[in-house]
């Protein structure tokens, strides 16, 4: 954003510019902030749930928490898919982008069933860059039209270790390695042949590495309170990224090639602080609520604070209802789940916040004792029109597959 502003300001040293119009020609605009938007998919529970899951226990492998994984009772290996539909919507014009990826591949390897000892290991996406903006102006009588564009993000590779005290206290560590790059690019075409046009190429590279801490708190079992014997309080933390990073730039146009080094050092991502609460009542369902907290007026780029960056949040609240003990038709023994989130973005537009609004839900099908499949849709919008803002509604499905087999499993006597 800063090399287009200086661009735009260059070329204001000859005439006073007008812009006639601006149009979205591809992914939301926002996602050229900082890093980008950052994923918060933990888990296909958890996301059909709208929650993050700091205090969800359970038979599944959440890559937020590390404590979460303990009552995970076969080795598990998950894959997670998504397709989505993007409508971004200006005062001008209206875009619609659609696209799959992989949502993360994550192992959950249990050494000690009943002392909750479990290992993980992961492969997860961290944030997203994808845009496409268009614009046409007019500069001392010559039409012009500029393109930018960026894609790119971060992504994480992860390793963890998990460890239940009494049955009761649940703790996780885990070692992250990140690493990604984000490539901007900036075109500006004139109508008129005999103006130069340019294209600036920019990539910024990523890696560091960080860690994630936490503990899930069995808080029914510790206060011995009958009526809410699942009652679960957790909290993570996640260290700050202080990614090394080096910049480079390149200007071509039809006389010349130039590739110029920029900046190298380090890029500065705030401490995250989440905590949680979750319960099941009457063995049919469970009830999760967390909220998400990170400081980003503390980012940095090379040592510099960036204007307009603030306080994010992100609270999530979801009900799962769990497989009928007595009905073992498909409906009866499928897990159903509902729920909805709230985020505050980290960046303000226009000294505007652009905040989300997202409504889900999902369904896990079980395929064998150790092995099933979970779907689940989202639906949620951010920004608005008014004030020069873009609103983005986003359309996602997702789909996970989860293969489990018993590993470290002592042989019977008689079977040895």
């Amino acid at each position: 954003m800063r090399k287009l502003l200086i661009i735009l300001a260059l070329l204001s040293l000859f005439s006073k510019p007008s812009f006639s119009q601006v149009e979205i020609a591809g992914g939301s605009p926002y996602s050229l902030f900082g890093i980008g938007d950052i994923l918060y998919f933990t888990s296909q529970r958890t996301y059909g749930m709208g929650i993050t899951g700091v205090s969800l226990l359970g038979n599944y492998v959440n890559n937020l928490n590390p404590a979460t994984v303990t009552r995970i009772n076969a080795t598990t290996i998950n894959l997670n898919f998504n397709y989505g539909f993007l409508k971004s919507k200006s005062s001008t014009s209206v875009n619609n982008v659609s696209n799959g990826d992989l949502l993360g591949i994550n192992i959950g390897i249990p050494f000690d069933q009943s002392r909750g000892w479990v290992m993980t290991l992961g492969f997860n996406p961290y944030s997203d860059v994808n845009y496409n903006v268009g614009l046409n102006g007019n500069i001392g009588g010559q039409n012009y039209t500029q393109n930018y564009s960026g894609t790119g993000g971060l992504s994480r590779i992860n390793v963890g270790m998990a460890y239940s005290f009494l049955n009761e206290i649940n703790v996780g560590l885990e070692y992250n390695f990140s690493f990604g790059e984000i490539k901007n690019q900036n075109n500006i075409d004139f109508t008129n042949a005999n103006y130069v046009d340019t294209k600036i190429n920019t990539q910024t590279d990523f890696q560091k590495s960080f860690l994630k801490g936490g503990f899930v708190l069995e808080l029914g079992k510790i206060l011995r309170i009958i009526s809410v014997r699942s009652l679960t309080m957790g909290f993570v933390f996640q260290s700050g990224l202080n990614l090394n990073s080096s910049e480079s730039e390149i200007y071509s146009n039809s006389i010349s090639n130039d590739t110029i080094s920029l900046n190298e050092g380090q890029i500065e991502i705030p401490n995250t602080y989440g905590v949680g609460f979750s319960n099941t009542f009457n063995n049919r369902f469970t009830v999760s609520t967390d909220l998400l907290y990170q400081d980003w007026s503390n980012y940095r780029i090379y040592g510099e604070a960036v204007e307009g960056f603030q306080k994010s949040y992100r609270a999530g609240l979801g009900v799962e209802f769990l497989p009928s003990e007595t009905n073992i038709s498909f409906w009866g023994r499928n897990a159903y789940r509902i729920g909805a989130f709230y985020q505050t973005s980290y960046y303000k537009v226009n000294d505007q916040s652009i905040n989300t609004l997202g409504f889900r839900a999902g369904i896990n099908i079980p395929i064998s004792r150790y092995n099933s499949l979970d779907f689940a849709a989202n639906y949620s919008f951010r920004g608005e029109t008014e004030n020069g803002l873009v609103k983005d509604e986003f359309l996602n499905f997702t789909a996970g597959v989860n293969f489990g087999e018993l590993w470290f499993i002592r042989p019977k006597d008689e079977d040895r």
